[in-house]
C-alpha cells in the first residue's frame, strides 16, 4: 500500500494488523508526521443536504436531478490533488462525456513546470539512483527536512548546498548556505551562467537559441546581478565552483513563487545545460516531475470545454462540482471564490471542510485505504499499488467483537462514476480491475506485489533527447521583467498540514524590526492575533505556512497560481 497524499515522497507503507495504525516499509523507511497521524483526523461519513444528514442514495438522486436539469457548460468541474491516486481521476470521464466545463490549472507548481516545458518540453523526476551517485547535492528553493524527508538519507554524506530566501531547516543542516532575496533567483542563474560563459567553461551550446540567452546573460552587469540577486562575490565563486565539479540540483517551489518565475525554472535549466548536466549518470536537474510519465492514463481526456482556474468567474455557471478540493482555504483570489455561496454547490470529498460546510450537496467518499489504486512519484521513479486494506483491518476487527464503521454510507470515485454513467445512459464503465491493470500494462519492472519500477528511468533522463518538438534543447529567450518590490511574501509547507488538511499553522510571521511601509500593511490586511514576530524572518519579508490566511489577499490570472501582491 501506499501513502495517498500529495507530497514529494509518495511512501510505500502497511497496515498493521488489527490497528488502525500505518508503518513504513521499503523504498521509504520512515513516515511523516501527517501518516504517522492519519487516524486522528476523522472523515466525514454522512451525506449532507444544505448541511443536514441524509442518506447516500438521497443526496445521489438529488445531483443527478441538478445535473439533468442544467446546461452541461454551465456546470464548472474543479478537481484537487490532495489525493494522489490515479483512479480519483475516474469522475472526469462522466464529467466530459456529460459537457462540463474544467477549471485548468494548478494552485502548487504549475509555474516553474511552465519554464522547464519551454526548454525540455517535459518536467522529469531524477532517479534515485542518480541521486545516490551524485557527488555535490544543490537544493534550491526546497525544504526536503519539511517536505520531502526520504531525500534525506540519499544526501547524508554528500556536500549539500542550500539557496533559500528563508534560513529553514534545511540550510541549518546544509554544509553551505546562500540567502538570496525573494523571487530572485533567476539572476542567481544568469550570474553563474555569465561566469561560465567568461572563463570559456560552457561545455554545451547546441540547444536552440544559445545566442539570445547569451545576450540576456551579458545584458546586465556582474555587480548588478548580485545586487539584485542578494548574494556576495565569495558565494558565487564557492557555488560555481561546485557547480563546475557536477552535482545533482533539486529545485523545488521556492523558485516559481512570482508570475515572472516560470523564467527562473528556465533559467536554471539553460545553466546546466550549457555545463553538461542533463542525460549523465551522477548529475541532472529536477523540479516536481511528472508522476505520470512511464504510465499509462486511461483517464486522459481532451477537455472539449475549459477555463484557467484562476480566470474563472463564477457568474457564468450555474452549478459547481468540487471534488477533493477546497478553494475557501487553499486557492489565491478567495474573494472570488466567496461567490460559491450563491451557487449550487457540490463538494465530493472525504474531510467535511470549509468549502464543503457551504455546499448544498455534500457527497461523502470512501477513506483512501478503502479503495484500490495505483499511484506514481514525482520524487521517485516507483509505481505503487493500493488495495482495501482498512476494509480487512475492519473485518479482523469485526471478528473479535467490535462493530463496523458504517463506510457503506460513504462512496468511492469510481462507484461514483459508475453510478452517473448508469444515470445517464452512458454505457458501461470498465471494470476497476481493468483499469488497474491497463496503468500498470507499461514499462514496468514489478519488484513485488506492491511496487514497481519505471523502467524508463534504467537510463538518465533525457539522455534520449527532450521533449520539445524538435528534441532539442530551447535555451531562455525572455527578460525577468519584475521589478524589487518593497516587501514580498514567501509561501512554504508546514510539517503539520498538507493544502487545507490536517493542522494548520494560520500564523503570519515577520521580523520586529521590518520597514513601517512593510508593518502598516500587515496591520491594515491581516488579524492582529495572527500576526507572529520572528528576528529569524528577514526584514522584508512576510513568511506564512499554507495559505490559510494570505490566499484572503493574493491575486492571480490563467492556468497557474502565484504568490505575490499585485
Amino acid at each position: 500500500m501506499f501513502c495517498p497524499l500529495d507530497c514529494w515522497d509518495a511512501c510505500q507503507c502497511k497496515m498493521e494488523n488489527g490497528k488502525r495504525k500505518i508503518k513504513a516499509e521499503g523504498i521509504t523507511p520512515y513516515l511523516c508526521w501527517k501518516l504517522n497521524n492519519y487516524f486522528k483526523f476523522p472523515i466525514e461519513s454522512t451525506a449532507k443536504f444544505n448541511g443536514k444528514n441524509i442518506m447516500l442514495n438521497e443526496v445521489l438522486h438529488k445531483f443527478t436531478t441538478i445535473l439533468k436539469s442544467t446546461q452541461p457548460k454551465k456546470v464548472l468541474f474543479i478537481k484537487g490533488s490532495g489525493n494522489m491516486g490515479l483512479m480519483q481521476n475516474v469522475t472526469k470521464l462522466f464529467f466530459e462525456k456529460y459537457g462540463a466545463t474544467f477549471a485548468v490549472g494548478s494552485t502548487c507548481d504549475g509555474i516553474g513546470e511552465k519554464g522547464i516545458k519551454k526548454s525540455r518540453g517535459k518536467s522529469l523526476i531524477l532517479p534515485i539512483w542518480i541521486v545516490k551517485n551524485a557527488k555535490n547535492i544543490i537544493i534550491w528553493g526546497r525544504n526536503p527536512y519539511v517536505t520531502n524527508i526520504h531525500l534525506l538519507p540519499l544526501i547524508k554524506d554528500k556536500f549539500t548546498i542550500n539557496i533559500d530566501a528563508i534560513n529553514t531547516k534545511t540550510a541549518k543542516n546544509s554544509d553551505f548556505f546562500i540567502q538570496v532575496k525573494p523571487n530572485s533567483d533567476y539572476y542567481l542563474a544568469v550570474l553563474l551562467s555569465r561566469m561560465a560563459m567568461e572563463r570559456n567553461l560552457v561545455k554545451k551550446d547546441d540547444g536552440l537559441d544559445f545566442e539570445k540567452f547569451k545576450k540576456i546573460v551579458f545584458s546586465y552587469s556582474k555587480n548588478e546581478l548580485i545586487e539584485k540577486s542578494g548574494v556576495n562575490e565569495k558565494q558565487a565563486e564557492k557555488l560555481f565552483e561546485i557547480i563546475t565539479e557536477g552535482a545533482v540540483v533539486l529545485t523545488g517551489l521556492g523558485i516559481s513563487k512570482c508570475k515572472e518565475c516560470y523564467k527562473t525554472a528556465w533559467a536554471i535549466d539553460s545553466l546546466f545545460y550549457m555545463l553538461d548536466y542533463f542525460g549523465k549518470k551522477d548529475m541532472g536537474v529536477a523540479y516536481l516531475g511528472s508522476s505520470s510519465f512511464g504510465i499509462n492514463n486511461p483517464f486522459k481526456i481532451n477537455h472539449k470545454n475549459k477555463i484557467a482556474l484562476f480566470d474563472v468567474n463564477l457568474d457564468n455557471f450555474d452549478v459547481v462540482f468540487i471534488q477533493g478540493a477546497n478553494p475557501l482555504i487553499s486557492f489565491v483570489n478567495r474573494d472570488k471564490w466567496k461567490k460559491l455561496k450563491e451557487k449550487k454547490l457540490i463538494v465530493f470529498g472525504k474531510y467535511y471542510d470549509e468549502t464543503a460546510k457551504i455546499a448544498n450537496l455534500f457527497i461523502p467518499t470512501k477513506d483512501f485505504y478503502e479503495k484500490k489504486d495505483v499511484r506514481g512519484s514525482y520524487f521517485h521513479e516507483y509505481v505503487l499499488t493500493m488495495e482495501n486494506v482498512k476494509w480487512k483491518m475492519e473485518n479482523e476487527l469485526c471478528s473479535s467483537g467490535c462493530l463496523k464503521s458504517g463506510h457503506d454510507e460513504r462512496i468511492s470515485e469510481y462507484e461514483f462514476t459508475k453510478y452517473l454513467f448508469n444515470e445517464f445512459g452512458f454505457g458501461e464503465l470498465k471494470k476497476e480491475d481493468e483499469y488497474i491493470r491497463e496503468i500498470l500494462d507499461s514499462n514496468l519492472e514489478k519488484i513485488n506485489d506492491n511496487v514497481y519500477k519505471k523502467k524508463v528511468f534504467d537510463k538518465p533522463p533525457y539522455s534520449e533527447g527532450f521533449f520539445t518538438e524538435d528534441k532539442k534543447f530551447h535555451f531562455l529567450t525572455e527578460l525577468f521583467e519584475r521589478n524589487e518590490k518593497e516587501f514580498e511574501i514567501i509561501t512554504a509547507k508546514e510539517a503539520k498540514a498538507l493544502n487545507s488538511q490536517f493542522k494548520k499553522d494560520e500564523n503570519i510571521y515577520i521580523n520586529p524590526e521590518s520597514k513601517n511601509i512593510m508593518l502598516n500593511w500587515v496591520k491594515k490586511n491581516i488579524n492582529q492575533k495572527l500576526i507572529k514576530y520572528d528576528k529569524n524572518v528577514p526584514k522584508n519579508i512576510i513568511y506564512t505556512k499554507g495559505g490559510t490566511v494570505i490566499n484572503e489577499i493574493l491575486k492571480a490570472k490563467g492556468e497557474n497560481a502565484y504568490y505575490e501582491i499585485q
